[in-house]
Order: C-alpha cells, then structure tokens, then sequence
C-alpha cells in the first residue's frame, strides 16, 4: 500500500534553505526550493572560510543515513536530493489556501539562455563586447553582460544581465547549441503609455524606448491617457503626478480599476516624490525622478519587461511555507562619508575582503593594495558599520561581525605568508557563540592580532604613503593615529530584499527594522498556521545559529503537514526492479560525447573506439554531440534502451550534472545505478594536442608529447578505459538495512527535553521522557519573565499540560540512566526509577536535555555578606517578595565572573541580557535607584542591543573592566563597598552597594559517564561536543545522539525551545523509517584475516567500527559507515575492505590509468 506523504515549499536557497529542504526531504516529504538568484547558496556562495575551523564544509550538511538518495559531492557545486525540485529564478506571485493547503504560484524569471542546452563553454563571454560589474566579487572586477552567477556551481549555464546587454547579437550567433534567444523579436510587443503635460517630456522618453524596441504611444493628460486605456491594452504607463485637469494619482487609481495588471511607473519632481510614495502603496511599481537620466530610467523598464515576459506562472500544492529568506549586507552610503568608503579604493567592506581573500576573487587571493597594487603590510578592522548605530537605524547588534572580522584577521595572516599586522578597533567584542572566546583569545595570544577598544573618529589618507591614517579615540580619551594599507568596515546584516513584499503578500509581520516577527519564545512560528521562519528571517545570526533554526522550522513546517495527513502527494510508485545480472557477462555500452566537436580536434574518434573494441566486453561504442542537453540526453536514452547493454559508461564533462539523470535511467530501462558510470573527459577535451600526438600509443606505454605530457588521446583513452574497469568488475548488490525501532528517549524534562519529546510525539512515534528530579520544568519552574517582557510560567504550564496528556510520551520522573548499549536505530538503555525499579528501554535515537545550572562562585566576596547574591537569587527574591526595590538606594552588577577565562573560558550568552533585565525592572520600580553594572563586553546581540540603549537611557551606568584589574569588593561593614578603575575617569571609584549581584554563568548538567554510555563525548568545558559546530550542530559524532538547550552551549529560552526542535527533527528523519538503508559504499571485515589489533577501530572517523568481544569479531554499523575508506588503508592484513572496490577492479583501473591497459 502506497504511503502517503506531503510536500513543502522553502523559499530561500541560501544555507538556511538547505538545510530545511534537506531536513524534509529526509523525512519523505517533496520540496520545492526556490531563489530569485540563478544559484543556491546565498551569501556563503561568496564567503569561501567560515570559522573556527577558517575552512569551508558545508557538504557535511548532506545526508549521512541513506545517503545515496541524495549527491554526495561539494554542496558548493550543487545539490540533488530525490525529493528536493529546485527553482532558481523563481519568486511567489501569491499564495491562496491555508496550512496543510496552500496554492503557490510562482513565475520564474527567464535568463533568455536555456539551461538544458547551455553546455557551459564560454564561447558567448569572448565574444560579449559590454562589460559590468560583477556582483559575485562585490564590484570589485568586471564580468561581461553574460555570465556564470558564480564560478563553481554545476550545473552552471549562463545568464545574462538584461539591464547591460545591448543586444549585439554576438552571443547568438556563436552559441553552438542555441540556447541562447534574445527576446527581441517580441518586444514590439510590450505596449508603454507615456502620459505627461510637457511635450518635450513625452518625446525625449518615446525616443529612447523605441530605440529599446517597444511600442509607445503618448497622451498629453489624464482624461486622455484613461481614454486611451479603453481602446488597446498596455503593459505599462509612465505617468506624471502633477498635471492640470485630472493628477497622476487620480489617474493611478482609476486605471487599476479598468486595468488592474497595468504597471505603472510615477514620474515626478523632487518636491513631490513624497507623493510618489504615496502612489506606490495604492498601486504604483516605482517612481522616476525628474530630470530624467536614460542610463536610469531604460534600465528600469527592461527590468520590468523581463519580469513580465517571464514564462506563466507554475502552480504548486504544499501543505506548509518555510521562509529562509537570509539577510543582505549593509551598504555604506558615501555620501556620510563612513571612514572614506567609496572616496578611498583601498577601504573596503567585510564582504569585499572575503572576495579579495578568494582564489575566484578579483586578484585570485593575492593581498594587495587596490589603488597600486603593493602587498598589504598592515589591515584594519572598523567595527559595528551599519549596526548599532541609531543615525541609520540600527539599534541592533548584527551578531556576527566580531567573529567575521577575527576570522579574516586570521587568514589575511595566513595569506600574506609574512609579518602582516591586523588591528581590530571595536567598542565591544561580542564573543558570545560557542567556542568564539577561545577563538579570539588564540587569536591575539597566538597570532598576535591587536585588538584595540577604541571609538573611531575618521580615515583619512596620507599623501607620502598613500596609507590609511585612523584617528581613534581611546578609553583614556587619548588620540591615537594609526596607519595602515588598508582599512576593513566590518557592515552590519539588513534584512533581505523582498522581504518586506512578501511579508505583505503573507500577511506577515515584521519587527521594527524588518525582520520577521516571530511568537514569544519561538524563532519559527509566526502567528501564521503553516507559515514558518527558518535561518536569518527572523533576525542576525551565524551559520550555525541559522542551520538550528531552520531545522526547527522544518519540524515545525511538518508537524503542520502530519497534522493535515500529509496527503497532498502519493509516495511514487516502485521502481522498476533492476535485472539480475550475475550470471550474465558484463556487455558496456560505452557513450562518448563529442562536445560540440571539440573532441574530435584533439583525438580521432574512431581511434577511440577501436582501442576501446580491444577490450571484448565493450560491447558497443557510440559518439553523441551534447548529451548534457535535454536532446543529446534523448538521444542516449533511446540508444540505451535499443542496445539493451547490462553496463553503461558515459565520457563526457561535469559528471556532477549527470546525477539525477542516471537515477532516473537506471528506473527506467531496469538497471542498478552502480552500473552506469560517468568519467570526466573536459580536461582531456580542452587539452591542445598535435595529430601526431593522437596517434594509439604501443606496447602499452603512454605516449607522451613534446612537452613530457601525456597526450590528449591517451588521457582521454585512460579515463574511459578505467571507467570500463570499474563497470566490468562492478557486483551491485542490495543495500544493507538496519531496522529501526521507532521510538525516541529524551534525557532531561525541562523545557528542551519537553519541547523536543512533544516534537517526536506529535508525529505519531512514542518517546520516553526521562527526568531525574520530581517534576518536569528544569529552569523555568524559577525563572519569572523575559528581557523582551514575556511570562516563563505560562509557556511551562502550558508544555506542562501537553506533555502530561499526549498519549505518545511515556514521562520517568525520578529516573536516572544507568547504561546503555547499542547503536543508531537500535538502542538498549537501563534506566532506575523511584523505589529502585529498574527497566530497559529500546529506542532508535537519544536526545541529551539535562539542561545547566548557574555556575557555583566563591570570588567577589561571594558567601561573605548576605548583600552579594548571584543572578538567581535576585530573581528569585524579587518573585518571592522578599527583597523590595524601593529600599535599595544603590546595586552594582558584576559581569563575567569566573567566565571568560581559565578554567571556564566561554561566554554565558544569557547574563548580559539577565543583568539588563533585573535593571531595568528595579529602574521601573525605583527611578532613583542607582544601578552600576560593571562589565568587560556587553553580549546584546541581536535585538537585545535595543534594552542596552533603553538601560542607558534609564540611567543605568556601565563601567568596563579588564581582567588584570578586576572589581575589589570590600566586605564588614554595614555595606558592601566596591572598588573599580573607571577607565574614561582614569581614576579609582568606590561605591557603597546595598547589593551586589554576581553573575558567574552557566555550566551543564551532562556527565561524561553519561554522554559516554550512548558513544558521545564532552567539549573541554563540558558541553555536548557536537560533530561540527557549523553545519551539524545539535549531532553527535555518533549517528542517532542529539543534544539540545544547556546540554549543547548557554542559550535563552527561544534559543532552547529551537535546539530542541532542531534536535527532533533530525531524529524524526531517522525514525519515521521502519527499516533504514545504509550507502551502496560500505566497510567490510574479512574475519578470517582479522587479528582484532583495533587500528581500524581508531581510524574510523564515524565510530561505526566495534569489537563483538563474545564473538571475538570487529562489527560495523552500516548507518554509521560512510564508506571513507580510513578502516582499510589502517589495517595490517587487508582484512577491512570497501564494499564495491575489489582488489582485481582497483588493479585494472591502475593499469588503466597508467596507461597499461592500452
């Protein structure tokens, strides 16, 4: 019987995107992932390093269970998931229905090349004679009017950048597969009404259009241009707003109603362009200014005409809408004049720097000064561009610039591969994330990367150097002058374009600068059912903090499908099965595509094929033009099914665009996707090589050319003959299964272990909830409101309620885990509760939620003087009534304590936002009260920075401490006195406080005895360590253990509640299966050659490898495995071998590739 699944749209291909599409793939659902760029990635397409490991590796994203149904190459490159339907180009045109059933319609725009014929040649960019700037190296270098979007991506045809092309022609004419059309021929066609009272306005502007191609007609006023709306329609109106008679806004509004998909552009002066706003909520796409300026206005027109010719809107059925529109970055306006951006070439943005530290960049990674291009002695980082800043409105930390600007310090060092000096000038280093503060602290102690706390006054440049001089201010209030080649504005994150329209045309809301607004302590829920917030929708975050949330939001996202059934789509029917072939000898059909000709320019294609013919089982060899186009592909698929060969081996260029092709060849005439293989031959096809250099080289021996290179025709020769190699000894089998018991054990019943356990429950599987304490709640069962305001107890109560009733969670209060044994999908786990009862649990994964608890301290005269409390103390004295604001006449709050060093080395991340919150609620209880906090970096990131402005304005004093200096607390007499250096003063202060509150962090409740006993492991602070911080961040290294909330890192309550959701989905993708299919690339044990010496135990990276010590054998988990291959290079007696890579086969590829089998 036929399963029914649902599908999902995810709007965003950026890396938030991914991962949710990714997350609901692998739970059974069909997405459809769409981006308005010609390309996924977003802005980590351009961003080559991501820290702390200052490397890429997204591809660690991709599926590590069943693997094979998805690509399992660069992420960079591309992407194929059998589920995912990937859109670029492509935008919401609207949404109809509700959750569980919504109608998309999309509208893809058209790049006027066509993907399945562009073959990615570059004969169009050589001949392309206009140039621009190229938005992928941020401006910094040119690229022609056609163009690859980015450099890496495969597939990757061209497009063309209609606002610079003037339509030479030159690109169409040279294409060999004609894919490229120019839409002139239909632009006679797109009707424009000018209407404006001046007739040398009307003229000037019919002149350029027409010029353009388009047909315009003109009217001289209102009445006439409604007039002439009734006789023939019009795709657009440019119209005046200040005319006699009858204004452009009145004619606005009567044209929608007669014509309500004419585009209308308002032309205005600059006095009335507020008017012009105005028309553009009742209706109007843009406003023009006046004087008109062609090299503006034209532009604006073609944009419009290429979205209206795009082709008919595609409708879609999704039962949920998740939103990972990304952010943008800001973009610094010169005329402000930020520290000489735009006004000096050698100032640049972050964003820049990345694309001059790339190989792809602009001068391929060399650090060089742009104005000169001399080597770069000296870089500066100018923090907090565009953020925290209220003169552009910005009253928000944009969470990741310190980081961004420490990384690129580091690898600028790195690069310049010489004494370079790196400054950072910053007002607070907010190194709140998870291994950040170790981060920086190598960072200054070991590369020696200056961090200076300083307010910046200008950049100017120095006329005899050429250098950057930087006037800073510092804490002492000294002026400071340094010089440097180049100077770094580390901008800020703004909301993405388009964010706003689609907010409208969903019904969103957003905050006050943009973002999506999500639900109190949710990141992902909006207020609209079935409508979900994933990555930096909602707000500023680094990549890992994105990827949690947009594996929350795809929980949540299929929780609404599962809810409505899930029955928008039928699971596809089986597949035909593949024919047994074991005892049939292997007959290849060998399939060589010639490129456009290219081939047979620098070998002769019949050679090919006798040499290949040597070999008797080659059954047949065929030359094809283009079969990476739908027609040469065609083509293949009709000589496949008419040769009815048992293997098949493609020679062609970028194996990677053959992936989901195969798949679907493989179903279709019957064979084993193992046995149709694709080599690369575009370096051989774009070699240079002489006719005598292509002659068959013999006696076995690679002929080699003038140059002592192997020639053309004996590259060629060797990547086919190796890939008939690998077909001929290919043996497919079935891929292992390992069965899976579908139920979940949650560790820990606060507020994350309740979130993700309901998680699991709601989708039908069973979960165990174990908590060892009385009740369920962890830290919210003490915890009284929020910084933003918002009620804790509600939100437990409520969690509270639902957990106790859910008939799929079993809850264990007073329970403790004493062992467990097994692996992913099947755990044993003996738990003891109450009275000594003892029971064995069997569950498919495990999610770690044991929470954290504030640090204990005795520094700051902690347990001396009833007046020094910790942050929970006061919270709790403020909710038991026991301590009354208005009898306080002075508190300092400490900041950091025991943190941010030596032994405990990592930021809190919620004690900021805590000691803002107490102080401003005992300001709003007692205005006169005089509240210090005494800090070393304020962590309000996010929006919190707005309560760190509200703080100060409330009159709260903040003094900033070093860690050589630390505050002095004096106890014995009636009242605490605090002594402090105030840094701006330069003097000593003494404050006699009624109270002093510590705040000394937070640590985890997750034991190395119990991490241990499900196979994961502790951080050196004693946090879950996570298999990569970045792109699988709630994982353990061990296949099927998750952690959430306090056990993973510090978090605040919606950052918990997200963990959590990220957690179970990704333990949903393992237990929705009954049976779970490992890779085709497996390890096995040859145990009669096996001395179990364990090296290849060690060597496994995936701990898949264990010692059967009753049996005295080495065992592999086939979930776990993947198939690396590190267990068989390790092992003494080659008793580890890969699955599929037999010794005979690995010898005759070698030969082949040598050149011995020729």
């Amino acid at each position: 019987m036929n399963r029914k699944i649902g599908k999902a749209l995810v709007v965003g291909a950026g890396i938030s995107g991914i991962r949710a599409a990714l997350d609901l793939a692998e739970f059974g659902y069909g997405v459809t992932l769409i981006d308005r760029t010609p390309h996924i990635g977003g802005i980590l397409s351009q961003l080559d390093y991501q820290f702390p490991s200052d490397r890429c590796g997204m591809c660690k994203m991709l599926p590590l269970v069943n693997r094979d149904i998805s690509s399992q190459y660069c992420l960079r490159k591309g992407l194929f998931h059998e589920n995912i339907d990937i859109l670029l180009s492509t935008e919401i045109i609207s949404v109809d229905g509700e959750a569980g059933g919504y109608q998309v319609m999309l509208k893809q725009h058209p790049n006027w090349v066509d993907a399945e014929r562009c073959i990615g040649c570059g004969k169009c960019v050589d001949v392309c004679p206009v140039e621009a700037p190229d938005d992928f190296n941020a401006g910094l270098a040119k690229r022609k009017a056609i163009y690859l979007p980015v450099p890496h991506a495969i597939p990757n045809p061209y497009v063309i950048d209609f606002a610079a092309c003037t339509r030479c022609g030159a690109c169409v004419e040279i294409c060999p597969t004609e894919a490229i059309q120019l839409p002139e021929q239909v632009r006679e066609g797109f009707r424009i009404l000018v209407v404006d009272d001046e007739l040398i306005v009307r003229d000037s502007l019919k002149e350029w259009l027409v010029e353009e191609g388009f047909s315009v007609d003109m009217a001289a006023s209102g009445l006439e241009a409604l007039d002439q709306l009734t006789k023939q329609p019009y795709q657009l109106m440019l119209l005046d707003i200040k005319m006699p008679g009858m204004d452009g806004v009145e004619v606005l509004q009567k044209a929608k109603e007669s014509s309500p998909d004419l585009k209308v552009i308002m032309m205005t002066a600059y006095a009335t362009v507020e008017t012009a706003v105005e028309a553009m909520k009742i209706g109007a796409l843009d406003y023009l200014v006046k004087p008109f300026d062609p090299e503006t206005m034209v532009p604006m027109v073609l944009r419009i005409y290429q979205d209206l010719a795009a082709a008919e809107g595609r409708q879609i059925e999704v039962g949920a809408i998740v939103l990972c529109g990304g952010t943008d970055f800001f973009q610094p306006d010169s005329k402000k004049d930020p520290f000489g951006y735009r006004a000096h070439p050698n100032v640049v943005t972050s964003l820049e720097f990345e694309r001059l530290l790339s190989g792809t960049g602009p001068n391929q990674g060399r650090l060089v000064r742009l104005s000169d291009g001399k080597p770069v002695q000296k870089i500066a980082w100018i923090q907090c561009i565009g953020s925290r800043d209220l003169q552009t409105d910005a009253d928000f930390c944009s969470s990741i610039c310190c980081m961004v600007a420490i990384k690129e310090a580091l690898l600028a060092k790195e690069k310049a591969h010489a004494d370079l000096e790196t400054f950072i000038f910053y007002m607070e280093m907010r190194t709140f994330g998870k291994g950040f503060q170790r981060y920086r602290q190598q960072a200054e102690d070991i590369h020696g990367v200056c961090l200076e706390r300083a307010r910046i006054h200008s950049v100017v440049q120095d006329r005899n150097s050429q250098g950057l001089v930087i006037r800073s201010v510092d804490l002492s209030g000294a002026i400071q002058e340094t010089t440097v080649d180049m100077v770094v504005l580390t901008v800020g994150q703004r909301p993405s374009v388009g964010t706003r329209e689609l907010a409208e045309m969903l019904g969103l809301e957003l905050n006050t600068w943009g973002f999506g607004q999500s639900e109190p302590f949710s990141l992902t829920r909006c207020g609209q059912p079935g409508i979900l917030l994933g990555g930096s929708f909602t707000g500023l975050k680094d990549v890992g903090d994105s990827v949690i949330q947009s594996s929350a939001a795809a929980l949540n996202a299929s929780r609404v499908i599962h809810s409505g059934g899930g029955s928008l789509a039928m699971e596809s029917p089986p597949a035909v099965p593949a024919a047994d072939l074991m005892r049939e000898l292997p007959k290849i059909l060998v399939v060589v595509c010639t490129c456009g000709g290219q081939l047979s320019k620098s070998v002769e294609p019949q050679k090919i094929a006798q040499q290949l013919k040597n070999d008797p089982l080659v059954n047949r060899v065929e030359f094809l033009e283009h079969t990476c186009t739908a027609k040469g592909w065609e083509s293949l698929v009709q000589l496949v099914e008419t040769s009815k060969p048992n293997r098949v081996l493609i020679g062609a260029c970028l194996p990677y665009v053959y992936q989901r092709k195969l798949k679907e060849l493989a179903q279709q005439v019957g064979l084993d996707p193992a046995l149709i293989e694709v080599v690369d031959l575009q370096p051989m096809i774009s070699a240079q090589s002489s006719p005598e250099e292509s002659a068959p080289h013999s006696k076995g021996k690679a002929k080699l050319n003038a140059q002592g290179n192997l020639s053309a025709f004996s590259c060629q020769l060797s990547a086919l003959q190796m890939g008939t190699a690998k077909l001929k000894w290919a043996e497919p089998g079935p891929v292992a299964t390992v069965p899976i018991i579908q139920k979940a054990l949650v560790i820990g019943g606060g507020i994350g272990g309740m979130t993700a356990a309901l998680a699991i429950a709601d989708h039908g599987f069973k979960a165990d909830l174990v908590e060892a304490s009385e009740h369920l709640g962890g830290n919210l069962t003490w915890l009284q409101r929020t910084l933003e305001g918002h009620c804790p107890t509600t939100l437990l109560e409520d969690t509270r309620a639902e957990v106790a009733k859910h008939p799929n969670i079993s809850i264990h209060t007073q329970t403790q885990v004493i062992t467990s044994i097994g692996d992913v999908g099947q755990f044993h786990t003996t738990i003891e509760g109450p009275e000594g009862l003892v029971q064995v649990l069997s569950h498919g994964v495990t999610i770690f939620a044991t929470g954290g608890r504030e640090a204990q301290t005795t520094s700051f005269g902690y347990g001396t003087s009833p007046s020094i409390i910790t942050q929970k103390e006061l919270e709790q004295k403020l909710a038991n009534g026991t301590m009354d604001p208005g009898q306080l006449n002075s508190v300092v709050m400490i900041q950091c304590v025991d943190s941010r060093e030596e032994p405990r080395n990592y930021c809190s991340r919620v004690c900021c936002a805590t000691a803002l919150k107490h102080a401003l609620h005992l300001k709003e209880k007692n205005p006169d009260l005089s509240i210090y906090i005494l800090y070393r970096d304020m962590m309000t990131y996010g929006f919190a920075e707005t309560y760190y402005t509200r703080a100060r304005e409330a009159g709260v004093i903040f003094i900033q401490y070093r860690t050589d200096d630390k505050p002095r607390i004096q106890t014995g007499k009636e009242r605490p006195e605090v002594a402090i250096l105030e840094p701006i003063l330069g003097r000593q202060l003494k404050i006699e406080a009624d109270l002093v509150v510590l705040a000394t962090g937070l640590v985890s409740n997750l034991t190395e005895d119990l991490a241990q006993n499900f196979g994961a492991s502790l951080d050196q602070d004693g946090f879950f360590q996570e298999a990569e911080s970045k792109w699988r961040p709630v994982d353990a290294l061990k296949e099927g253990v998750f952690a959430c909330g306090l056990t993973h890192s510090p978090r605040n309550i919606a950052e918990t509640i997200a963990t959590a959701e990220a957690a179970a989905e990704r333990a949903l993708r393992i237990i929705c299966h009954e049976h779970l299919p490992a890779g085709k690339i497996l390890a096995q044990v040859h145990h009669s050659l096996c001395s179990l010496c364990e090296r290849c135990i060690d060597a496994c990276p995936y701990g898949a490898r264990s010692i059967d010590y009753e049996n005295e054998k080495v065992q592999i988990n086939p979930l776990m495995c993947q198939g690396c291959g590190a267990c068989a290079a390790a092992c003494p007696n080659s008793a580890s071998i890969l699955e599929g890579f037999l010794e005979q086969q690995m010898f005759e590829m070698i030969d082949a590739a040598v050149g011995h089998g020729a």
